[in-house]
């Protein structure tokens, strides 16, 4: 992002919190194996980072 006030903010728990509520709605990780779920998390930790910029206005 190289936003430093976004990087001190985007922390793992932030991550484990969106995670908790996707679950809490019924979603739920594929059980695929370490490297599957390795490369989800990756693409999950991405589309995240690109939702927070979005939510503040910083791309279109």
């Amino acid at each position: 992002m190289g936003n430093t006030t976004t990087e001190v903010r985007f922390t793992p728990l932030l991550v484990a919190e969106v995670r908790a509520v996707l679950e809490r709605h019924g979603y739920r990780l594929p059980d695929e194996g370490d490297h599957v779920r390795g490369l989800i998390v990756a693409r999950v930790d991405l589309a995240l980072r690109n939702l927070v910029e979005i939510f503040e206005g910083r791309t279109w």
